[in-house]
């Protein structure tokens, strides 16, 4: 039987079903007016895996997982400014509870691509408001709840053992409120059950209380106790739910209904994505809609979440995605070749062992990185091929892979197969020079060949593997090799991070190859990520352009990792860092030269910047010092770059880090200098444009406070601070 850790408990226990045979066990679902990403599935992949193993136990599981659909939470997102989705939709004339089935179609969607089983029901928030108006009411008559200007609060001192979940109690409760103060609760940590209509809210429900809208945590209590009753056994999240969301869910049911709300309550921790949390402000929130644009099977992603216990904190890199994916397709690689032998006995001891310990694993807190480690140990053991097979998909009733599902001979062509008999017959003569040339023929059309006991076969090679053979990538700036320390043999190198769009990545090359006088130049772009045909673009030009070299990144890297690829490759004496909606339109290399001859200088580029305050940067130096320069066009010595260091790669989106760059030059004395005369056009900044006014806001933000934390309280480096002085105070931060 499955043993747990259970985060009420703090402990490890086993699984005791409340009715024998049975388990009831409740997930908390999307909210579907955005999609789930990775960070999410890891955790609905987390309860299958709990699921199967006590289906494996022999025990009838009903499993439910809520849709969280009730529209005021992104109503009021879109009368704050909106997303560019949602917003789109409206103007179409869709409803919310249209865009609501969008989302949730993309949801179940991706749950089948995981093979994560369906739940036995999903219900709709939206249709559940009685029962949730029966639960604030119980409340109200059982002294809980208050009411007030038609908001219904849950009365938290009432409730003694509020906190047992997240052992928020007292002053570290107080830290936990997230909202803003409430003028009406009687107490700071009561949370809302129901929630007052403002004038002009079309999302609301009528209730004796007046028009309004359900609390966040009421929705689970109504939808759980109505399919699996007032108790039951399991409740799974995420571990960014314990509080406040299932601390507040355990005190309303359980205020509501007398008695013990959930008996295990189940987290998976939060899945990091290239070391930082995954939020769009990062730009590292990835949908599995976004793999398979990569090449990758979900699957792989499921393998991944396999190699980290599910309590702890997992890393998501594209290099882990790689390794998975690998051993992914070597597994269903062995069982297509092993199906194919014949069967044979013996070793019976030894494979009861494997099976013994796998499950051992799968039980002992779901301790499936070891479980998968020891079926690596068992597929190279001595044990015959088709009791491996048959352990495998055993396995894999717990690990769901599909692996029986490896791509099949039935879907190689008979002109394949006739190709592999002539092979053979090659082969057979000895004329392995003529077979060789038939198999590297087979390989370059897509085809992985294998010779077995029973002769030739040959498998499609999955989408990642084709992907690779078109070019190499790489997953982040340490993987490519730095020439910094080497001495320079051209003039110039222009860098450019092309982050899509494939015209303007186009008319920004040509514009610097087409104006390079007498230098020698080369351009180095960085595909960072890209999906929409610039990858394809850059190596067509690459072919043609002798000057151009190529760096595919297999995501979105950000800006800063991106460039810094670019430093680290480059071989000019001067470096000029581009931005692909800027075309240079005549000679800009001479005056960059002379320029930077000044050992003075560090930054040099058309387009300069001043501020008074570190606060607000203005774009009105035309000729002259300046405080930072925009990265439209921003030109240095390369020899300067082992002094200032790489970019910071924390600035993942390219707002601001043109000025945290520009001080880094700054703080080691060189002075940033603009000419708004060279010949450069700026054009439409589609990588701003496309982001909705919400977007804007946060990534500019964090990318501000950034900078900030580390430059604040340096006035000194501001040019204002040579002619007036500075007040220390002022500007500290």
């Amino acid at each position: 039987m499955l043993h747990i850790y259970n985060t009420l408990a703090k402990r490890v226990e086993e699984i005791q079903p409340a009715t024998p045979g049975l388990i009831e066990m409740y997930t908390c679902g999307p909210t579907v007016y955005r999609d789930a990403h990775i960070g999410n599935m890891r955790t609905y992949i987390m309860a299958d895996w709990i699921r199967r193993s006590l289906i494996h136990s022999g025990l009838k599981v009903i499993h439910i997982k809520n849709i969280t659909d009730v529209g005021h939470m992104r109503q009021e997102l879109a009368e704050a400014g909106g997303d560019k989705m949602i917003m789109a939709a409206l103007a179409e004339g869709k409803t919310i509870q249209e865009i609501a089935d969008v989302y949730a179609g993309r949801f179940f969607r991706d749950e089948a691509r995981l093979n994560i089983m369906e739940a036995t029901v999903f219900p709709w928030a939206s249709h559940h408001i009685a029962e949730m108006l029966d639960i604030n009411t119980k409340l109200i008559a059982n002294g809980h709840a208050y009411e007030k200007g038609g908001n219904l609060y849950f009365d938290v001192p009432s409730f003694e053992s509020y906190g047992k979940l997240s052992n928020n109690i007292g002053g570290d409760l107080l830290e936990g409120v997230r909202s803003e103060a409430d003028p009406m609760k009687r107490d700071p940590r009561d949370f809302t059950l129901w929630k007052a209509a403002e004038p002009g809210r079309d999302v609301k429900w009528d209730s004796p209380w007046g028009p309004g809208f359900p609390g966040w945590h009421i929705e689970c209590s109504a939808m759980a106790s109505k399919y699996l009753g007032e108790s039951f056994d399991i409740h799974t999240g995420g571990v960014d739910n314990v509080f406040p969301h299932h601390e507040d869910e355990i005190a309303q049911s359980e205020a509501a209904f007398g008695k013990q709300h959930v008996n295990y309550w189940v987290h998976a921790q939060h899945l990091l994505a290239d070391g930082a949390k995954m939020a769009k402000s990062a730009g590292n929130v990835f949908l599995i809609e976004e793999l398979i644009e990569r090449g990758f099977s979900p699957l792989s992603f499921r393998y991944l979440c396999m190699t980290v216990r599910y309590r702890h904190r997992m890393n998501f890199t594209f290099t882990s995605l790689k390794a998975a994916e690998k051993a992914l397709t070597g597994l269903r690689h062995r069982i297509w070749l092993w199906s194919q032998e014949p069967e044979t006995s013996g070793h019976e001891t030894e494979t009861e062992e494997y099976r013994q310990r796998f499950w051992n694993m799968v039980e002992s807190d779901l301790d499936l990185p070891s479980a998968l480690a020891m079926t690596w140990e068992m597929v190279r053991s001595e044990i015959p091929n088709r009791a491996k097979v048959a352990l495998l998909l055993e396995f894999d009733q717990m690990f769901g892979l599909d692996l029986d599902k490896a791509p099949a001979e039935n879907a190689v062509t008979a002109n394949v197969t006739e190709t592999l008999t002539i092979r053979g017959g090659h082969r057979e003569q000895s004329d392995y020079a003529t077979a060789d040339s038939i198999r590297w023929q087979l390989t370059s059309d897509g085809y992985v060949v294998h010779d077995t006991w029973s002769g030739p076969h040959a498998r499609p090679k999955t989408p990642l593997e084709l992907r690779q053979d078109k070019w190499a990538s790489v997953s982040s700036s340490r993987e490519v090799e730095s020439h910094l320390d080497k001495p320079a043999d051209l003039d110039f190198t222009f860098i450019l991070n092309a982050y899509g769009y494939p015209s303007d990545v186009k008319r920004c090359i040509d514009g610097m190859l087409q104006h390079t006088g007498n230098h020698s130049v080369e351009a180095i772009v960085i595909d960072n990520g890209s999906t929409d045909g610039t990858g394809e673009l850059l190596e067509e030009m690459q072919s043609q352009l002798p000057e151009l070299k190529v760096v595919h990144a297999d995501h979105v890297i950000g800006d800063a990792a991106s460039k810094n690829i670019g430093l680290m490759q480059s071989r000019g004496r001067n470096i000029v860092v581009m931005d692909g909606s800027a075309e240079i339109t005549g000679n800009i290399l001479d005056s960059i030269s002379e320029t930077l001859s000044d050992p003075t200088i560090g930054i040099f580029g058309p387009w300069g910047l001043s501020t008074p305050d570190m606060q607000h940067f203005h774009e009105e130096v035309d000729d002259g010092d300046a405080d930072a320069m925009q990265a439209y066009c921003m030109a240095f010595r390369r020899e300067e770059v082992n002094k200032v260091g790489l970019m910071r790669e924390c600035f993942r989106f390219y707002r601001n880090l043109d000025i945290d760059y520009c001080f880094q030059f700054k703080d080691k004395g060189f002075r940033v200098v603009a000419d708004s005369s060279l010949p450069l056009v700026r054009h439409e900044h589609r990588q701003w444009t496309e982001l909705d006014d919400n977007q804007r806001d946060e990534l500019s933000r964090k990318n501000f406070g950034r900078f900030l934390k580390r430059w604040g309280n340096r006035p000194d480096l501001l040019i204002a601070a040579d002619a007036v002085g500075f007040d220390n105070q002022k500007f500290h931060h």
